[in-house]
Formats: C-alpha cells, structure tokens, sequence
C-alpha cells in the first residue's frame, strides 16, 4: 500500500463516521448542511472527480511516449469522463452562477436543475438507474470478475493493459464493500450523496495504485 493510500482510507474511514453521526443525531444538519445541493458533500465530490479528471490527463502526457498513443488516448477519454461527471455535478456552472434552467430540460429534470443526473427517463430518474442498477452490475464485473480472469487469461490482460484500464486490488474491493454496507446505516434518502463521494475517492485510489500498477508507473519504465 502506497503513502497516499495509508493517509486517505483513515480519512475517508474518518468522514464515513462523521457523516454518519450527523445523519443519526442530526438529521436537519445532515439534509441542509452536507447532503443538499451546492452544499459540503457535493462540493467534495466534485472536487474529488477533477482530481481524477487530472489524475488521467498527466498520466496521459507523461506515458504517450513509452505506452504509445491508444493509452493515452484511452486516459485522456477517461479524464474527460470524469470532468463530465465533474460538471454535471456543478449542473455545469449553475450552482455557481444561478442561471436559469431552460424550460426543456426544467420540464424533464425531477429537480428543475441544469443537469443530466436528474433527468428523468421512463419514470426514473438517471442516478437511480446508473447508481442503483448499472453501478451493481458495473461492480461486481470490475471489482471481482475482472481481476479474476486478469491473471489467468493472456488476452484479458493484454486488453486491459493495452487500453489502461486500471484495475482493482483486494483491498480497494474491500474498500467498497464496506462503504456499500456502511451506507445503510444512514437513515436518509440522500444516503446516496455519501455513497457517491466513497465510491468516487475508492477509484481514485485504485487508479493510483492499481493491480497492474506496473503499466501505468514511470518507475517499470525503461529511459
């Protein structure tokens, strides 16, 4: 485990508990103070998904020359992922400039917010669709099946390492899980606020130290 990683997880077991607290004892702080729109939480998740939005495009600059041009272009797209997401969660510049919603997408958005993770489709809102089916399906592939196979089959591995995608080592699963389980003990509707910045610091971490570390660090680098 890499000093980051020894200083993060104390923090985040740290937040995780803080959150927690305040959402059993102080259920009106948590909902109006952490968990609202534009408020601490939301704030430390967009902040969290820029961090790894830069993560990504340094990683892109400093490995094009040794891993060629498909990796990096394979960091970049993914950078660009998470300065989406990034966005979205500022409803691209509305909690900062307090425009107006366009009336299309007010009409569509389940909070009348210029963004795409409120939009509702067939009756359910997008976060609920990515957050509660397509994340458990996602993760269960990612974090156990992926791995799994990484170290038997030759082919998985040269995909995976050829288009960086960097994967998950026991521990940064175990991470998750706990997080998942942890979550349940808040007794809010907005728990999923908290799940959200957990999930996004946990592949963070996994992207700075993952199982095939050796392809994305300068140090297995030849010069």
């Amino acid at each position: 485990m890499k000093f980051f990683e020894k200083v993060m997880y104390p923090v985040l077991i740290v937040l995780i508990i803080f959150f927690i607290y305040h959402a059993r004892t102080n259920p009106l702080y948590f909902e109006a103070e952490l968990a609202s729109e534009g408020e601490a939480l939301q704030w430390l998740t967009i902040w969290t998904l820029i961090f790894a939005a830069v993560m990504c495009f340094y990683r892109a600059s400093i490995l094009k020359p040794f891993r060629g041009g498909v990796f990096s272009a394979c960091c970049v797209l993914t950078g660009i992922v998470f300065m989406i997401f990034a966005l979205d969660e500022m409803s691209w510049g509305q909690i900062l400039f307090n425009f107006t919603t366009p009336d299309f997408i007010h009409a569509r958005n389940s909070k009348g917010e210029m963004n795409i993770r409120h939009l509702v489709i067939a009756g359910f809102e997008i976060t609920d669709i990515i957050f509660t089916l397509f994340i458990k399906i996602l993760a269960t592939l990612y974090f156990i099946v992926l791995p799994f196979f990484y170290s038997r089959l030759d082919q998985i591995k040269n995909f995976v390492n050829r288009y960086a995608i960097p994967l998950p080592r026991y521990t940064q699963t175990a991470a998750y899980a706990a997080a998942a389980l942890l979550i349940t003990l808040i007794p809010s509707d907005n728990r999923h606020v908290v799940f959200e910045f957990m999930f996004y610091w946990i592949l963070v971490l996994m992207m700075y130290n993952p199982l095939n570390d050796e392809v994305f660090s300068r140090k297995s680098l030849v010069r």
